[in-house]
Parts: C-alpha cells; structure tokens; sequence
C-alpha cells in the first residue's frame, strides 16, 4: 500500500518559480505549490486576504465556500479574493521569517496587479506577512499603510479570519463593524462632522459662569478627568472636561499652567463650582470607567449624583467586545480619528 505522500506525482511537488527559490515549504508533501493567482487577478478597490489557499478536486480558493459565504454577506461591494501564502494548507507554525521573506514577494505582486485601495488581512498569519505585525485580538480594526517597491501604497486593515467568525460567533460584530468603517473611510471617504471646539476656562469668573448654568441645568453632561497618575491618594487632578449641548470647557485644576494653582482661596473657589455642576440632582453625569474618575472626585469631597457609566452600559449591550474608550470611539466615530 502507497504511503498518502506516495499518492503525489513529485512533478507536481516542485515548484519551478524561482522567486521561491529556498523556500521550506516546497519540502512539504503537498498537491501543489506556488499557486502564482495574481497572474490573472482583476484590478479592484478592495482586496481580502486569507491565510493560505485551500485546495479541493484539483482547484485551489483563498476561502472556503461557507467563509465567502460570510464575507459576501457582511461586504456587498465587488472585491478581489487571494491569500498572504502562495501554497495551500499553511500553517502560521510552517511559516518562518525565511519562509514569509521569500513569499512576501509573491505577496507584493499581488498588491501591484490588483491595485487595491483597501486591504482586508484575515487572519494573524494573513496580518503578519503584510504588515509584520502579530497579535490579531489587539490589532483588528487598526489601519496601516502599506507601499510596495513599485510605488503602489495601500491601507491594511487586519481582521477576524471568517472562519474564527463561524466558529466564535462573538467575534461577528466586530468583524462587521471593522470592515465596515474602513470601507466607509478609505473607499467612500466618508469624513468626519465638524471638530468640536472647547473653552478653556482661566478666569474665576468665567468658571463660575459655567457653574451658575450647569449646577440647575437638566441636560445630560459628559465629565473626563485627566491626572497626574493612577494612585487617587497620591496622584492629582489636573484638569476636568465638562461637556453638554451648549458647549464644552476645560477647568484646569493642579496644572503647572493653571492660573488657580498659586492662591489656595481661588482654587478652592473654582473646586467649589465642580462641585455645584457635579452634584446638580437634575441632570445625569456621563463618565467613561466612571469608578476611577470617582475615587478621585471623592478626595475631594465631591460625591457626584447620577452617574451613567458608557463603559457599563456598553456591557449590556454587547458584552463580546473591548470597552475601552478608544475601542468605542473608533467603533462608532471612526471618520472622527486621523487614523484608527
């Protein structure tokens, strides 16, 4: 009885490319090698990349029917289909950094022949033979720019395998949102409102302005503190950011620039109308991981009343997902960021 490695013509084994010259892969027992797909590949904005090719009854594809079946429901827009590895079935394991120098040139040509505006990495293996970078949890979503040595640059956004989709169904929000907010930013460009412009408050009577029409005032604000670390006990505040319909100021507070800093009486004054906004019980107080601002509020004798915490209740709606600020902000503001 043939061993299963006998079953393969050793023709068919050996890749006649020379760009693969070196290559580890091309010792290992498979239907083919150096599937050079980008030899025929239209030209399109938007370009998905897979791991490595699959390969069935002869024909080789860079997703699974059920994976495409994902993609084309998620992504309704034409695209142009290849994988980061020019062989089928290989693993991230397989690919060493002599392996992934070598292909990355079969990789690069297929960028130059699509010309792509977007690039969609599937995958760590896919994100790492593009951008050189691991670690798909923390970097989905992110964009990098990418030119290859004939001049064509590109965006990359590395995300969820579809097949990590399927099998974790978790992960489908954020692989729909992903692909959907570098589509509307990089192909529809789609920008941003208008910036939001803010106030900094250096006079006392100004802050006290502020404070005479937020301390009744029964519309929703949003509060942000920034420190001078993490420890509440020992670190201070240095400036609070008050926002609302009307506008949004800046209060600087332990600031080596702040004008309050060097008469006690006066920063008490200015700490007192935080206070008189912060304690208001006819408006909600909207804080982001609202516990850590708190703690430091509290220090100073200002228990703040209503507080609505975005971290918290982005929990109930989708658990599944990063709860970070930035992590929100590039979710649903994404044309917002410079870069995300």
């Amino acid at each position: 009885m043939k061993k299963l490695e006998d079953l393969f013509d050793s023709s068919e084994i050996t890749s006649t490319n020379p760009l693969c010259e070196g290559c580890t892969i091309l010792k290992k027992t498979k239907p083919c090698h150096s599937i050079m797909d980008y030899e025929t590949l239209p030209q399109s904005d938007v370009l998905f990349l897979s791991d490595s090719f699959k390969y069935k009854f002869g024909n080789h594809y860079p997703f699974s029917s059920e994976e495409e079946q994902l993609l084309n429901k998620v992504y309704d827009h034409p695209a142009v289909y290849s994988a980061s590895v020019k062989c089928p079935g290989v693993k991230e394991a397989d690919m060493s950094p002599d392996n992934m120098v070598i292909c990355r040139q079969h990789l690069e040509a297929t960028i130059d022949k699509v010309k792509p505006k977007l690039v969609f990495v599937c995958g760590n293996l896919a994100m790492k033979m593009l951008v050189k970078k691991s670690g798909i949890t923390d970097k989905r979503g992110k964009i990098y720019a990418y030119s290859t040595k004939n001049g064509h640059t590109t965006h990359v956004c590395p995300i969820y395998h579809p097949y990590s989709v399927s099998t974790e169904p978790r992960h489908a929000y954020l692989f729909e949102r992903d692909i959907h907010n570098a589509y509307d930013k990089y192909i529809l460009e789609k920008k941003g409102g208008e910036k939001v412009g803010y106030e900094v408050l250096l006079k006392v009577e100004d802050v006290q302005h502020v404070a005479h029409q937020l301390s009744t005032t029964t519309d929703t604000i949003s509060c942000d503190i920034e420190t001078t670390g993490l420890n509440f006990l020992t670190d201070e505040v240095l400036t609070i950011a008050i926002s609302s319909k009307k506008g949004t100021w800046v209060i600087p507070l332990s600031h080596n620039e702040s004008p309050f800093v060097e008469e006690p009486t006066t920063l008490a004054t200015v700490w007192g109308c935080v206070e008189s906004i912060l304690r208001n019980p006819h408006n909600k107080k909207v804080f982001h991981n609202a516990k850590f601002d708190l703690k430091f509020l509290l220090r100073h004798g200002i228990e703040v009343v209503n507080v609505w915490d975005t971290k918290i209740m982005h929990h109930f709606i989708n658990e599944n997902i990063p709860k970070g600020l930035k992590d929100l902000v590039k979710l649903y503001f994404p044309t917002e960021l410079e870069e995300f």
